[in-house]
């Protein structure tokens, strides 16, 4: 018998073996493929961004720098009159037709700071023209130039930390479409322009991206800056919360000190707070000095009401002296280009003023949103939807009396959740590149208007 056992029992150590060496060649294999995926995902998570923003990049600078030159700028519009002396070189067509409405705004701040006339400036939050500021110094640039190259930097940031953010809850496919959604909206040109939606889009991302992955304390710190480059940063406790009791759920001894820097956000409010004061000024001005855009309290159904069929102001407010009549939305200007489709008619200042003052951009954004964060509250993680919602309702509560739904369209630029939803809505080619194309061709159209000193948002 032992001529027998000693090979078969050779035959069962030599099949161990070779089962062994497989499982180790199959396990070596899957953990190649699992690298090469995060290197492909780590490859993509920076090219596909940067191509998304080259191209609004080229989109909204070439139309912009064209209208600036070649169209005629609105002379009678209210800022026109302030406007700084021309820019030298490059800036002349780049930097300028982005400096409008606010972008001139943050060029004064940034140049006097909050302690000098007017008494807006409070309305606007202090990093972003810390930033020019301390740019300029450093550059020797111009300040409003110093804030175009911020705002164009932090939007190609953002659009890598939004796609990285988005394949992690999703996947890439849905991060794609994300990006193209938030880049060819047609207010996204506000990405572009010396205004605050890049910076405020990359600190957000950020803040939600290292959230979410559990790094706290790089989490509470953006999250702070965030508050500090908008109001709507504190807004950030939603989702944190919501992410934070996800991962620690009611097991107390694990919360310090995570719960200290989800909280930082909350000092973003009390920081400016104890700048403004330091300068003499009113502590709550950043609250107060919205009644100079002339917001009064009202109820969400109020609001709506005033922006589809107009009301009336309430004589008691400091800015307004009397039953002051508020427009609805006005769609007379389709009524214009029906009965003379022409370049001329479409070009003129009478349609384009009727189109910036007819509040139908901001009644279409607004309906929008609200749609996409409905759906959303289905479809989107629950920290997307607690990120969304307060940054759309708290301006319901607060219309004014020259636009009832004021700057919602550009408000919600920077909540991405409501991109991730259209991503996931237009799924298919045939439904996706016809509204890629409407919308492009708006963002055409409204970076045109903006350009050339229109109203926009």
């Amino acid at each position: 018998m032992a001529p027998i056992l000693g090979p078969m029992a050779y035959g069962v150590r030599t099949t161990s073996t070779a089962r062994n060496e497989t499982t180790r060649l199959a396990s070596e294999a899957t953990a190649q493929r699992a690298r090469e995926t995060r290197e492909s995902l780590a490859a993509e998570g920076v090219s596909f961004p940067l191509v998304v923003g080259v191209v609004h990049l080229l989109i909204v600078q070439l139309v912009a720098s064209l209208a600036y030159r070649f169209g005629t700028i609105r002379e009678d519009s209210a800022p026109f009159r302030y406007v700084p002396e021309p820019l030298d070189g490059w800036a002349r067509y780049l930097v300028e037709p982005m400096r409008h409405w606010d972008g001139f705004w943050y060029k004064l701040l940034a140049e006097q700071g909050y302690d000098r006339a007017p008494t807006a400036y409070p309305a606007f939050w202090p990093l972003y023209p810390w930033l020019m500021d301390r740019g300029a110094r450093l550059t020797g640039l111009p300040t409003e130039t110093v804030g175009y190259l911020i705002a164009n930097l932090a939007f190609l940031i953002g659009l890598v930390l939004v796609y990285r953010l988005v394949a992690l809850d999703f996947d890439r496919a849905v991060a794609r479409r994300t990006l193209v959604a938030l880049a060819l909206f047609p207010t996204a040109f506000f990405f572009t322009a010396v205004y605050t939606e890049s910076l405020f889009l990359a600190l957000v991302a950020g803040a939600l991206l290292a959230a979410r992955t559990e790094r706290w304390f790089l989490a509470g710190v953006v999250g702070l800056l965030a508050a500090l480059t908008r109001s709507q940063g504190v807004m950030l406790l939603a989702p944190f919360a919501v992410l934070f009791l996800q991962q620690h759920r009611f097991e107390w001894r694990r919360w310090l000190p995570n719960a200290a820097w989800a909280a930082l956000p909350a000092a973003g409010p009390a920081i400016f707070a104890w700048q403004l004061g330091s300068q003499g000024i009113d502590r709550l001005a950043f609250v107060n000095v919205q009644e100079q855009w002339w917001r009064f309290q009202a109820s969400p159904v109020e609001t709506f009401r005033c922006a589809i069929a107009g009301c009336t102001a309430p004589a008691d407010h400091p800015y307004i002296t009397e039953n002051y009549p508020i427009r609805g939305a006005d769609w007379s200007w389709i009524g214009i280009i029906v009965r003379d489709p022409s370049w001329s008619t479409f070009t003129s200042l009478t349609f384009r003023d009727a189109v910036a003052r007819s509040e139908t951009l901001e009644l279409s954004c607004t309906v929008l949103f609200l749609a996409l964060a409905a759906v959303g509250l289905r479809y989107l993680p629950l920290y997307h939807s607690a990120y969304v919602w307060p940054a759309l309702v708290v301006p319901l509560f607060s219309p004014s009396a020259i636009h009832p739904l004021m700057s919602i369209p550009r408000f919600g630029l920077v909540l991405f959740p409501l991109f991730v939803m259209l991503a996931l809505l237009f799924e298919r080619r045939r439904e996706a590149i016809p509204a890629i194309a409407i919308s492009t061709l708006l963002l055409i159209l409204l970076t045109a208007q903006f350009a050339q000193w229109y109203w926009v948002s």
